[in-house]
């Protein structure tokens, strides 16, 4: 495997993790030399501290990974369109079944043109080095560019910030050069995040942003500000609201919102102060396409139409509720195991 440099260090070795309650999307641009209608550029913008620029809509592999039946040839398809189409930045994590499998199958020499992140779910760093290792073998790479600790919600926070707790363990691959910048994610339990970003451990944090959720899980004003405050790249996910009933294994579930909402979540969280890219999950190359339009063609909201998002927010929020998780409470997630 070859050896990566950042910062004077080298970087190799890594990758495996990631959450449950995945985001499923959809949306696009042009494959085949065939551009989505009314498609310009994707527009780019820097990911917090880690000084690097993105693509606005990052790949999600969650919904082709769980798709039934597994099919890793379409997962690779997906990325290979994305990347076809400018996207930089491409999301997986060994929780979605087969998808790093697909993303390992898709990179080959493509692997230098994307920041590739992963997650890993453990509450010990003996569990996180095993998976870890998985996801590099089956990813087909020697580092990702970002790790996330996933599933923030429902680790075990305390334990984690401890001298040999799962932040230390980040810090060491880190260092080692197997990854080059550690995030932290999660779908609930804002608050779990605040002690974790406050160990100025962390250069990028991926949770639940849209304008319905806002109004439950409040992440834009609970945990946001603090993330600004350290400089966290902001990686936004379940712009849609995820996946419908959160049917992820089947390949036509439609995202939670309706079909007619959507643009209009997309315009939303790349409004969000901060927000650097859109991580959308695909099940095929036509909504990889239609996502790609979307994000392309991002225009702010303005006043009025922020009010109106706002108004039918809250409407749909009584309606979803806490559809992600508690809000507060005690961990129960384990370990996910290789």
């Amino acid at each position: 495997m070859s050896t990566h440099q950042n910062g004077g260090m080298s970087r190799r070795t890594f990758v495996q993790q990631t959450g449950v309650l995945a985001g499923g999307a959809l949306l696009g641009s042009a494959v085949g030399g065939v551009a989505a209608e009314g498609a310009g550029a994707l527009p780019q913008r820097v990911l917090g501290r880690t000084g690097v620029k993105l693509t606005a809509l990052t790949l999600g592999t969650a919904p082709c990974g769980f798709a039934k039946p597994d099919d890793p040839a379409n997962v690779a398809k997906c990325v290979n369109a994305a990347i076809d189409l400018g996207v930089t930045s491409i999301d997986t994590a060994p929780a979605y079944n087969i998808g790093e499998q697909g993303v390992g199958m898709a990179l080959g020499s493509r692997r230098k043109d994307i920041f590739l992140a992963t997650k890993v779910m453990a509450d010990s760093p003996e569990a996180a080095e095993k998976i870890f290792a998985n996801s590099l073998a089956v990813l087909k790479t020697d580092y990702v560019d970002l790790l996330y600790f996933h599933h923030l919600g429902d680790r075990k926070i305390k334990e984690s910030l401890e001298p040999d707790g799962m932040i230390a363990w980040l810090v060491k691959q880190k260092k080692a050069g197997k990854i080059r910048f550690i995030g932290a994610s999660g779908h609930n339990r804002p608050k779990n995040f605040l002690p974790v970003l406050e160990s100025g451990e962390i250069d990028v944090i991926l949770t639940v942003i849209n304008f319905v959720d806002q109004h439950t899980y409040r992440f834009e004003e609970t945990v946001l500000p603090i993330a600004r405050k350290h400089n966290c790249g902001i990686v936004a996910m379940k712009v849609y609201g995820g996946a419908r009933k959160m049917d992820y294994p089947d390949p036509k579930c439609p995202p939670q919102l309706d079909k007619e909402h959507l643009k209009l979540a997309v315009r939303y969280t790349l409004g969000v102060e901060g927000v650097t890219t859109l991580n959308i999950g695909v099940h095929n190359v036509e909504q990889v396409k239609r996502n790609v339009a979307l994000v392309a063609n991002y225009k702010p909201l303005s006043d009025a139409e922020c009010a109106s998002a706002a108004e039918l927010g809250r409407k749909l929020a009584s309606q979803w509720k806490d559809h992600f998780g508690p809000l507060a409470g005690i961990s129960r997630v384990p370990d996910n195991h290789c």
